[in-house]
C-alpha cells in the first residue's frame, strides 16, 4: 500500500513503531494485519492495513502539530480508491499534477511504484481511507465503457505516470459501507468475505456515480439556468475585476435575491463562494507556475489587498501563498535533479 515519508529536516528524532501508542489505542483496528506508528516534531501518524489476496484496506490517521511535507509512495503499482474522511490536503501527484483531496470525496488513482508524490499537511487532524487493488481484481470493474478503463490499462502495464478516473462525493450509502468495514468484528474467512462484499459495494457505488454523471442527459435549460451558466463563465473570465454581487445582478438584469437563488439552484453554492473558489483555483495555478510574485498573483485574481489575499489563501489551504509557492518550486527543482 502507500507509505508516507517525512521530509528531510523533520527526519531527526522520528520514531517508527510496529504498534499503536497507548494514547491512540482507541483508534486501533482489531483486524489490522500490519500496524505502524510514526512520531516526531511534526506530530504523529498511525498507519493500519488489512491485507487481502487481491486488495488491501488502509486507514491512515495524521495528528499534525506542525506543518509538514509528506511524500506518499506506493510500494508496488496500485489502483487506489481513496477518500479523505477528515480534512483537506493539497497534493502534487506524478502524472496528475496539482490536486486537492477534499473531505468526503471519492477518487480513484493509478499510482506507479516508487513515484515521489507530495502532500502538504497543516496543523490539525486528518483521516485517510483507501482500498488498493491488484490489476486482476480491478479488471472486473474495467470492462469496455467503464470509467476505470484507463487506470486499469496503466496498472496492468505498470506505466510510469499516474492517472485519475474522476471524483464524486462520498454518499451516505458509501459512508455506511466504510463504517461497516471499520467496525467489522468477524474473524478469519468470514471477515475476509464480508470486507470483500463491502469493497465491491463501494466500487459499484463509485462507478455508478461517475457513469450517472457522464451519461446523464441534460434537460432543456430554463432561461434562468442558461443565464446562471453564462454568469459563471463570465466570473471565470473576469476574476481580476471586483465582481461585486450587486453589480453582477445588475449586469444580468435580475433582482439580487433572485440571482442568488437561481445561481445556488444551478451551481449548488452562492455566487460569493463560487467567486472565492475560482480565485483560489486560479491563484494556486499561478503560484505553482512560479512566474509571478505573490502580490501580482493577488491582483491577477481580483484582490486589491495582497495581505487580505494571503489571509484568504491561508484559511483555505492552511499555508500562506509564499510558503505554497516555495514548496512547489522546491519540488520542481528536486524533480529536475532526479
Amino acid at each position: 500500500m502507500m507509505q508516507y515519508h517525512v521530509s528531510g529536516k523533520m527526519l531527526e528524532g522520528v520514531t517508527i513503531r510496529p504498534d499503536i501508542p497507548k494514547q491512540y489505542q482507541h483508534f486501533q483496528l482489531p483486524f489490522a494485519t500490519t500496524v505502524e506508528s510514526v512520531s516526531g516534531v511534526f506530530g504523529a501518524m498511525l498507519n493500519q492495513v488489512v491485507a487481502g489476496d487481491d486488495w488491501s484496506i488502509q486507514l491512515v490517521q495524521f495528528f499534525i502539530a506542525k506543518q509538514v511535507r509528506l511524500y506518499p509512495v506506493a510500494q508496488q503499482p496500485l489502483g487506489v480508491l481513496h477518500c479523505m474522511l477528515k480534512g483537506q490536503v493539497p497534493c502534487m501527484l506524478k502524472g496528475m499534477g496539482d490536486i486537492v483531496l477534499r473531505e468526503r470525496e471519492l477518487h480513484f488513482f493509478y499510482v506507479p511504484a516508487g513515484s515521489r508524490n507530495l502532500a502538504l499537511l497543516s496543523k490539525g487532524y486528518y483521516e485517510s481511507f483507501q482500498i488498493g487493488f491488484s490489476s486482476a481484481y480491478l479488471s472486473r470493474f474495467a470492462q469496455n465503457g467503464s470509467p476505470l478503463k484507463e487506470v486499469y490499462h496503466k496498472l496492468a502495464h505498470q506505466l510510469p505516470l499516474g492517472a485519475a478516473a474522476g471524483s464524486c462525493a462520498l454518499s451516505l450509502q458509501a459512508i455506511e459501507q466504510v463504517e461497516k468495514i471499520r467496525q467489522c468484528q468477524l474473524k478469519g474467512t468470514r471477515r475476509h468475505l464480508y470486507h470483500q462484499a463491502r469493497i465491491n459495494d463501494l466500487m459499484l457505488m463509485y462507478i455508478s456515480a461517475l457513469e450517472d454523471r457522464h451519461h446523464q442527459k441534460l434537460p432543456v435549460m430554463s432561461k434562468h439556468e442558461t443565464e446562471m451558466h453564462q454568469l459563471s463563465a463570465y466570473i471565470k473570465d473576469n476574476l481580476e475585476k471586483p465582481l461585486m454581487i450587486a453589480q453582477l445582478a445588475d449586469k444580468m438584469g435580475l433582482q439580487l435575491q433572485a440571482m442568488e437563488k437561481e445561481f445556488k439552484k444551478v451551481h449548488k453554492q452562492t455566487v460569493k463562494s463560487f467567486v472565492q473558489e475560482q480565485r483560489m483555483k486560479r491563484a494556486r495555478l499561478l503560484l505553482a507556475d512560479g512566474k509571478m510574485q505573490v502580490t501580482d498573483v493577488a491582483y491577477t485574481v481580483g484582490y486589491a489587498d495582497a495581505a487580505y489575499f494571503s489571509n484568504a489563501f491561508k484559511k483555505q489551504f492552511g499555508m500562506t501563498p509564499s510558503t505554497y509557492q516555495k514548496i512547489i518550486q522546491e519540488e520542481k527543482l528536486q524533480d529536475n535533479v532526479s
